[in-house]
């Protein structure tokens, strides 16, 4: 399983780190919404490397439900934009990662880690898509939109 998450956690860190070519930056709104994104998945990562850590009965799932809240809310933002932008590969994609943040937060509430394990990878493969797609890091080292 720690051999899932810290490929997982490469993977997004490649995918971000990768200049890309130049885009106009996106709406505060939306910026927003991605940089609480990436808090709450930092939240996630953490929280899930604490249950393998822990050990049986010592499990923590408290953290996710406050992470996928915040993703719920950044994803919907996120949808608003790409449909003003009419892009329909960035919506499916967006809504797809939505659909995995609720995976994750019945999988949570379920205390179910292996399907906890599943849909945080499922959603950084999804999140990892888009920004490939869709991302463009400036000049000014901040991100636009491809």
């Amino acid at each position: 399983m720690r051999a899932v998450i810290m490929s997982t956690i490469l993977i997004t860190c490649v995918a971000v780190a990768t200049p890309l070519s130049a885009g106009e930056k996106p709406s505060d709104a939306y910026q927003t919404a991605m940089k609480n994104n990436g808090e709450a998945m930092r939240i996630v990562r953490d929280a899930a490397k604490e249950i393998e850590d822990s050990g049986a009965g010592a499990q923590d799932y408290m953290p996710f439900e406050g992470a996928t809240a915040t993703m719920k809310t950044s994803f919907a933002s996120a949808l608003e934009f790409w449909q003003a932008q009419k892009s329909e590969d960035a919506i499916k994609l967006t809504q797809e990662a939505a659909k995995h943040v609720a995976e994750l937060e019945a999988a949570a509430k379920d205390r179910d880690y292996r399907m906890v394990l599943d849909s945080i990878v499922a959603l950084n493969q999804t999140c990892t898509a888009c920004h490939n797609a869709h991302r463009a890091r400036l000049e000014d080292g901040s991100f636009g939109i491809k």
